[in-house]
């Protein structure tokens, strides 16, 4: 039988063609719903991924994302109807890290205090101790996979030894130490900088809550570029209110678009991205790269060699 795939994700005529050298066949969300039953699904929409999955004369047997993350699918569902699948982690994580950096130096060289000034035309140069270096900061990691290690990577360039936090503190390259996530507090008294680069997993929904904020005393970023969902908006703002966290970048929050009526737009010692660090236009051909190795197996041998997820534990 033909592998039918459903296309949710753009594609042109040449890599359309690319992808069908593979013996599969290539379905546009115009035109599913007319012709022989689907078997997978490349991308997500949220309104036609749904429809074809659980359309009864289809056999999805696998979905390829375009993220790296996958909480956004029905992973219940899924799971029941052993549908597997696979995602892009890896493909983002360069311009993630990158971006991070970015908010890092940002708060650290304040440049901050620079842009503010400068929209009241007003020259105020810091004291020069107000100021710190990248290398001098101890920053800590919530996420030690693909994403934590390419900003370990860069930070390492920088001169400096992040720490890593992950499930069962186990030891990863670029990082100074890693302890699990049981023995965080350890890291955190005297932590400069923390960044949640973790995926969206039931254990980590709010774990960055009212009681993780209390332990921090004057915590000078924390960044968030993992998922909206891990931090509790609303324990976020009474900390950076009371001080226990002094400046935050958020690219990601719990409901997005971000409520043009939140308060967090109007937190002077916040910056807000529009969930947009993983974006870079490098990004295309290595997420197709991903998908035509898959498929390609897929259809000689029913086999997904790349990226293979665990749908039960999110990631």
């Amino acid at each position: 039988m033909t592998e039918r795939v459903l296309a949710l994700q753009p594609l042109t005529a040449e890599q359309r063609a690319q992808l069908e050298q593979t013996g599969a066949e290539i379905v546009t969300a115009a035109d599913w719903e007319n012709q022989a039953p689907i078997t997978a699904i490349f991308g997500w929409d949220h309104e036609v991924g749904p429809a074809a999955l659980m359309a009864p004369n289809n056999q999805v047997k696998w979905i390829q994302t375009v993220s790296a993350g996958i909480d956004y699918l029905p992973l219940d569902w899924i799971k029941a109807h052993n549908v597997q699948v696979t995602n892009a982690s890896g493909v983002y994580s360069p311009s993630i890290a990158e971006s991070t950096i970015g908010y890092l130096l940002y708060f650290i060289r304040g440049f901050n205090e620079a842009v503010k000034n400068q929209a009241g035309h007003f020259w105020q140069q810091p004291e020069r101790n107000d100021l710190g270096l990248l290398a001098s900061q101890k920053v800590v990691i919530y996420g030690t996979g693909s994403i934590g290690q390419a900003i370990a990577k860069l930070l390492n360039g920088f001169g400096n030894q992040p720490y890593g936090v992950n499930r069962s503190g186990h030891p990863v390259d670029g990082f100074k130490d890693t302890v699990s996530l049981a023995d965080d507090h350890t890291l955190l008294k005297d932590a400069d900088a923390v960044i949640n680069a973790m995926p969206a997993t039931s254990a980590t929904v709010h774990y960055f809550d009212d009681a993780f904020f209390k332990q921090l005393d004057g915590l000078n970023v924390f960044i968030n570029v993992g998922r909206g969902k891990s931090v509790d908006q609303q324990a976020l703002m009474n900390a950076l209110l009371y001080q226990n966290v002094l400046h935050a970048a958020l690219d990601v929050f719990e409901e997005e678009p971000l409520d043009k009526n939140s308060r967090l737009w109007d937190y002077p010692n916040v910056l807000i991205t529009p969930h947009q660090t993983g974006f870079a236009k490098e990004n295309t051909k290595p997420v197709l790269d991903i998908f035509k190795k898959n498929l390609t197996s897929w259809v000689a041998d029913g086999s997904l060699p790349v990226n293979l997820t665990d749908v039960a534990l999110g990631y």
